[in-house]
């Protein structure tokens, strides 16, 4: 089985991705998770969490990390590229990619309405309408997504993303998300 590490913002990342990057292998995963407590922490933590992960395995490193953070309004290549510099003469056995969110994961949610429906519905809530715009380009997906699940009688918790994530059509999120394709082919590519 292999085994992954993900370096992330917080525990809501942390409930989608596991379910998101499980969803996208065909095979058995174990996921080694490590939130760091926000933006600013992922940056200055990461390179030490991806140094914890050469021991993770039973002793050995893991087959491959993921350094997964939102841009938040923010350049996703300048990002990009200031975790590339930090990453700059750094040695591992495993494979190390960065994906970037645009805006936030709560974007990539936001690309199926009829997943957040659903999961509404087993929790006694109504059914949403599709947001119809440009997903990547909203600002504060956050907020937009929390008021779309109050309005339909739910609150946004991390268990109620993670379900919302198990619940997504994948081909959705990569036809609506282009940073959710990356982030998919990023799983996959090894």
């Amino acid at each position: 089985m292999a085994t992954y590490g993900i370096v992330i913002e917080g525990s809501y990342d942390e409930a989608v991705l596991r379910e998101l990057i499980i969803r996208c292998l065909p095979s058995e995963i174990e996921i080694i998770s490590r939130p760091c407590g926000g933006k600013s922490q992922l940056m200055k933590r990461f390179i030490g969490f991806l140094k914890s992960f050469r021991y993770e395995k039973q002793g050995s490193p893991i087959d491959k990390a993921l350094v997964i953070r939102d841009a938040d309004n923010k350049d996703p290549d300048s990002l990009l590229q200031e975790m590339n510099n930090k990453f700059t003469n750094q040695n591992y056995t495993f494979e190390v990619k960065f994906v970037i969110i645009l805006q936030s994961l709560e974007t990539w949610l936001l690309a199926d309405e009829e997943a957040i429906s659903r999961v509404a519905q087993t929790r006694f809530g109504r059914p949403v309408s599709r947001v119809n715009e440009d997903l990547e380009s909203i600002f504060q997906p956050k907020e937009r997504l929390t008021r779309i699940l109050s309005d339909a009688k739910l609150t946004y918790t991390a268990e109620v993303a993670r379900e919302i994530a198990r619940e997504s059509d994948l081909s959705k999120l990569e036809n609506r998300c282009p940073s959710f394709r990356e982030f998919r082919q990023a799983v996959l590519d090894c």
